[in-house]
């Protein structure tokens, strides 16, 4: 396989599972700011979000909530918008229509156009929820698109390993945003119904809430979360778990060569990490831990690329 194809299939898979994740972002959060006792923070719950699409604003200005939402979800010069990943998605595959279905082509470019279409005026006053359930939607089709309108060989595997890996860094990303989110809010986890309430943010934000509940049959720890999200290997969610794909994905493209192959190593090594952290281990800065975590993470996409994509 070419380069630039395996390329461009590996970043619509990662595009498209991050337009999911900050699509799911941004409704589970604006809403929770709408919610006791987020209501007496909306300044910096704002400012949170900006964050974590990585959009500057002035300190000194006050955070203006319709220019917030605009420039997160509907800005194409923000890199990080929804928007702007739904389009890079498309953008990517529409190089890739000679070798992947009609179905799959024809759904993601329903998902740019249904982003494209919508009006930014009347997503920032009405429009939030409807639009982020739909991007969810439409990745889930997508999804299915991938998993039964493909051969699974090479191209699958390059669409899969984008997706898989793209969530474990959403996932990352966004217990360190919440993370911050908490130590600020209450004190270092001093106010305790406000901390448990941003554990529940947390999991809803990455639709765990349910089988945390049912994995651990009591209310939700900091340490149950993170356990729950980073390490439970049978969560769909979990670092671990979509490390552990991630390492098989590329056990299948290395088909046993007898040379040592960095990325499946650096891959194995992250996935036993994961998997096998304590709480205990980052109890003391749990942000940090993950932190140091997620360079790991960007360093075993830089090693992909460069054995498979021929960069860097």
């Amino acid at each position: 396989m070419l380069a630039r194809i395996a390329s461009s299939l590996y970043w619509t898979g990662r595009y498209l599972e991050r337009s999911e994740h900050l699509s799911r972002y941004l409704r589970v959060q604006y809403f929770s700011m709408l919610d006791a006792p987020m209501s007496q923070s909306r300044d910096f719950t704002l400012r949170s979000i900006l964050n974590m699409y990585g959009v500057k604003w002035p300190a000194e200005e006050p955070v203006d909530e319709a220019g917030v939402l605009r420039l997160v979800a509907m800005d194409y010069d923000t890199p990080l918008s929804i928007r702007s990943t739904i389009r890079a998605a498309r953008e990517n595959a529409r190089s890739l229509r000679h070798v992947i279905s009609t179905e799959l082509w024809e759904s993601i470019n329903a998902y740019y156009l249904y982003s494209n279409d919508v009006n930014p005026e009347f997503f920032v006053i009405h429009g939030l929820y409807d639009f982020t359930t739909e991007a969810g939607r439409q990745c889930a089709i997508i999804r299915s698109r991938i998993d039964d309108t493909l051969l699974q060989d090479d191209i699958w595997v390059f669409l899969k390993l984008g997706i898989h890996l793209e969530r474990v860094v959403q996932v990352i990303r966004i217990l360190i945003s919440k993370l911050n989110d908490v130590d600020v809010m209450t004190d270092k986890g001093a106010e305790h119904p406000l901390r448990q309430y941003q554990g529940t943010v947390i999991l809803k934000i990455l639709e765990g809430f349910d089988m945390h509940r049912k994995a651990y049959r009591q209310l939700l720890t900091p340490k149950t979360t993170i356990d729950f999200l980073v390490g439970h290997p049978q969560f769909s969610r979990s670092v671990a778990y979509n490390m552990n794909v991630v390492k098989q994905l590329l056990e299948r493209l290395d088909n046993h060569a007898p040379e040592k192959n960095i990325a499946l190593f650096k891959a194995g090594k992250l996935q036993s990490y994961f998997q096998y952290l304590e709480y205990a281990e980052i109890a003391d800065d749990v942000g940090g831990g993950l932190s140091a975590a997620i360079d790991q993470v960007y360093e075993l996409h830089n090693v992909i690329e460069a054995k498979y994509f021929g960069e860097g």
